[in-house]
C-alpha cells in the first residue's frame, strides 16, 4: 500500500505540473494534500527518473518531453480486471476507494474492441477470495496512517493488545504497512517500547498525527525486518523438518507454503518438507490442521509444542 499510494502521488505531482506549468511547492503540497518536504522528495525522485523538471517562476517540464501512452492488450487488460476484483472485495479500505476510480481511467483510456473484449470474457474468470476484516470502521485511522507514513510524521495511537487485553497509548513513528494473514499490519518504531514492533491495523483504535519528523533508516526494510517469519510472528530462524504421509503428500506439493521450502520426495509415497522459519508458533498451528498425518522430524522443541498442543485437546473432549 506505501509503494501504491507514493507511486499515484508522484503521477498526480507530475501531470501537476504538465498541466500548469509554473506551479509552485505550496500549491502542489495543497493539490496532493501532503508536506512541502514529501513535494521537494517527489520532485528530486521524478528528475532521478529522468523527467526534465526545472524551476523557473515555478516547477516546469522541459518542452517536447511526454510520457508516451500506455497500450494494454487483451492479457495484460484481464488481468487488471481480475487484480482489481480481488482488491475491490476487500471490505472498506484501503483499496476499493482508489480500485474503481483507477480502473475507469483505464477503461477510458484503452480502444473500445479491447474493452469490449475485457467485459465479455472476464465473465469466464471468478477470482477466489477469503474474507478478510472490516476496515470500513478504521478509515479515519488508516488515512492518518497513510499520511504519517508518506510525510514521515510520528503518531500518536491507542493498542489493544490481545495477549494482556489491555489498551496502552503510545508514540510510534510508522515505517510501512504489511499485508499477512489476511489482514493489514503497521509496521514502526515504537517509543513506548524502544524498539521497531508490528501492529495490526484493526486493534488501532485510535491514531492522531503528530508533529514530531522522523527520519526512516536507510538501511531499513520490511521484507528484510520479516526475515523468516512464517506469517507475522518473527522469532530465532529454526530448520524444521516434517514428514507428511502417502495421503497428503500430493496436496501439500501442489503449494508453495514458504518461500524457504524444501521438497524431498519418499519410495512409501510420503514427502519430506523443509522450511527455515524464524518462530515456531505459526508453523505449528498450521500443522495442526494435518493431525496424524504429519510427523515433526526437527526440531525437538516443535515436537514438544504439538504434544502440549494435542494432549490439551484429549483432555478438553475426555472431560
Amino acid at each position: 500500500m506505501e509503494k501504491a499510494s507514493k507511486l499515484w502521488r508522484l503521477l498526480k505531482v507530475f501531470t501537476l505540473i504538465e498541466g500548469k506549468p509554473g506551479i509552485g511547492a505550496a500549491e502542489l503540497a495543497e493539490r496532493c494534500e501532503t508536506s512541502l518536504r514529501t513535494v521537494y522528495r517527489d520532485v528530486y525522485l521524478l528528475k532521478l527518473a529522468g523527467i526534465p523538471i526545472y524551476y523557473q517562476k515555478g516547477y516546469r517540464i522541459a518542452p517536447g518531453f511526454f510520457l508516451p501512452p500506455v497500450q494494454f492488450d487483451l492479457t495484460e487488460m484481464l488481468s487488471l480486471a481480475m487484480g482489481a476484483e480481488l482488491l475491490s472485495r476487500q471490505k472498506g479500505p484501503p483499496f476499493p476507494r482508489g480500485v474503481e476510480s483507477a480502473m475507469e481511467k483505464i477503461y477510458a483510456a484503452i480502444p473500445p474492441g479491447i474493452r469490449e473484449a475485457v467485459e465479455r470474457e472476464s465473465v469466464h474468470f471468478t477470482p477466489a477470495w477469503e474474507p478478510t476484516v472490516d476496515y470500513a470502521r478504521r478509515l479515519p485511522v488508516l488515512d492518518t496512517l497513510e499520511k504519517g507514513v508518506e510525510e514521515e510524521r510520528s503518531v500518536a495511537i491507542s493498542y489493544h493488545s490481545l495477549s494482556r487485553d489491555e489498551v496502552t497509548r503510545r508514540k510510534v513513528d510508522p515505517y510501512g504497512f504489511l499485508f499477512r494473514s489476511n489482514a493489514w499490519y503497521l509496521v514502526g518504531y515504537c517509543h513506548l517500547r524502544g524498539e521497531i514492533k508490528i501492529f495490526k491495523v484493526d486493534r488501532i483504535l485510535e491514531a492522531e498525527l503528530l508533529g514530531d519528523r522522523f527520519q526512516l533508516p536507510e538501511d531499513f526494510s520490511i521484507r528484510e525486518y520479516m526475515g523468516d517469519a512464517w506469517q507475522v510472528l518473527r522469532g530465532e530462524p529454526r530448520e524444521v523438518e516434517i514428514r507428511f504421509s502417502p495421503q497428503v503428500a500430493p496436496y501439500v506439493k501442489e503449494s508453495i507454503w514458504h518461500f524457504s521450502q524444501r521438497c524431498r520426495d519418499c519410495e512409501d509415497g510420503s514427502a519430506v518438507l523443509s522450511f527455515r522459519v524464524s518462530g515456531l508458533t505459526e508453523i505449528c498451528s498450521w500443522l495442526m490442521a494435518f493431525g496424524g498425518e504429519a510427523e515433526v522430524l526437527r526440531p525437538p522443541e516443535l515436537k514438544e509444542m504439538l504434544l502440549e498442543r494435542a494432549r490439551g485437546i484429549v483432555e478438553k473432549y475426555s472431560s
